[in-house]
C-alpha cells in the first residue's frame, strides 16, 4: 500500500482526504494507495520527508502553515516551487524527497471554469503567504494588468513584490491595510489568499469591511471549509461574482493526484464528494 497524507498544523479540517480518496475509489485504485490526515509539529518536518526520501511515504499534500518551511528539507525543487519558493505537494522520485506546487493552476482553472477573464484585470491579492505566492506568479503570467498586494505583515508583502519584480516584468504594489480602500473602488478581483474565515480557526471573520465591496467585483476565497465564508457571503449580498475555494481545492488536488498515481483525475467524482458534505 502506498501511503499518502495532507500534512499541517492543524489539518483537523482538511478535506484532502474526502476528495483524493474518492477519486482513488472510483478508478479502482484504493487498495493501492491510502490517502490520510496528519497533524505535525515543525520538528517532526525533517523525520517526514527522510520517510519520503526513503519511499516508506509516497507523497504528501502541504497545507499551513508549512509551505514555505517545507522546501528547506526536500532534496529538489520542480521550476515551479523554486520560482515560488513555497511548495504544497511533496513526491518521491528516484531516492529523492522532491517538492512542487500546484496552488497556482488550481487558481487559474478555478476562474476558467466559473467563466471569468484574467486579461487586463486589476487585482487586489490578501496575504503573502505559500498560496499566495503561488497564484500571484500564476495570475501575472495570465496578463492581468495590476496587482495589489496586501497583508497584515507588511513586509511580508513587500518581500513577494521584490521576489515577483525579480523574476517578471509587471505592474505590482503593496500598501497597508489602512489604504486598502483606495485601490478597493478600481478593482475588477479581489482574492482572500490568507486562513481567515476558516473553519477552526477565525470562522466567521474576514479582512475586508463589507463596505467596500462593490458589485462589479469578482471575489475569490481559497477558504473552502466553510463554504460560505464571510466574505463571500458579504460579497453575494451586494450582487458581486463569487468564486469559492472549493474549484481550487479541487483543481490544485487533480494535480496532486495525477503526480502521486499517474492517472488523470476524475474531476468531476473529487467535487461531488466534496459538495456532498459543504452544502
Amino acid at each position: 500500500m502506498k501511503q499518502l497524507y495532507v500534512i499541517g498544523d492543524p489539518v483537523d479540517y482538511s478535506l484532502s482526504p474526502m476528495i483524493h480518496t474518492a477519486a482513488l475509489k472510483k478508478l479502482d485504485l484504493e487498495h493501492e494507495y491510502q490517502y490520510d490526515k496528519l497533524r505535525l509539529k515543525k520538528t517532526d518536518l525533517q523525520q517526514f520527508v527522510d520517510r519520503i526520501r526513503r519511499d516508506e511515504i509516497h507523497g504528501a499534500s502541504v497545507t499551513l502553515p508549512y509551505k514555505e518551511i517545507i522546501i528547506e528539507y526536500v532534496d529538489q525543487l520542480t521550476k515551479e516551487a523554486e520560482l515560488i519558493q513555497a511548495a504544497n505537494t511533496l513526491y518521491h522520485e528516484n531516492g529523492l524527497a522532491v517538492a512542487h506546487n500546484t496552488d497556482g493552476i488550481g487558481c487559474i482553472r478555478s476562474f476558467k471554469e466559473a467563466g471569468i477573464t484574467l486579461n487586463n484585470k486589476q487585482v487586489i491579492l490578501l496575504g503573502a503567504g505559500g498560496a499566495a505566492k503561488a497564484i500571484a506568479f500564476s495570475l501575472i503570467r495570465n496578463n492581468i494588468t495590476k496587482l495589489h498586494i496586501f497583508n497584515r505583515n507588511q513586509e511580508r508583502a513587500a518581500n513577494l513584490v521584490r521576489i515577483i519584480k525579480k523574476h517578471l516584468n509587471c505592474n505590482v504594489r503593496t500598501d497597508t491595510m489602512d489604504n486598502l480602500s483606495y485601490y478597493m473602488k478600481d478593482a475588477d478581483i479581489l482574492i482572500n489568499a490568507t486562513s481567515v474565515g476558516m473553519k477552526g480557526i477565525s470562522e466567521g471573520t474576514s479582512l475586508v469591511n463589507p463596505s467596500l465591496l462593490h458589485s462589479r467585483l469578482v471575489v475569490q476565497d481559497i477558504v473552502y471549509n466553510p463554504r460560505k465564508t464571510a466574505l463571500i457571503s458579504e460579497a453575494e449580498k451586494i450582487g458581486a461574482t463569487t468564486v469559492d475555494g472549493i474549484d481550487m481545492l479541487i483543481h490544485q488536488g487533480a494535480e496532486q493526484f495525477k503526480i502521486f498515481t499517474g492517472k488523470n483525475a476524475p474531476v468531476a467524482v473529487m467535487k461531488y464528494a466534496l459538495l456532498e458534505v459543504l452544502s
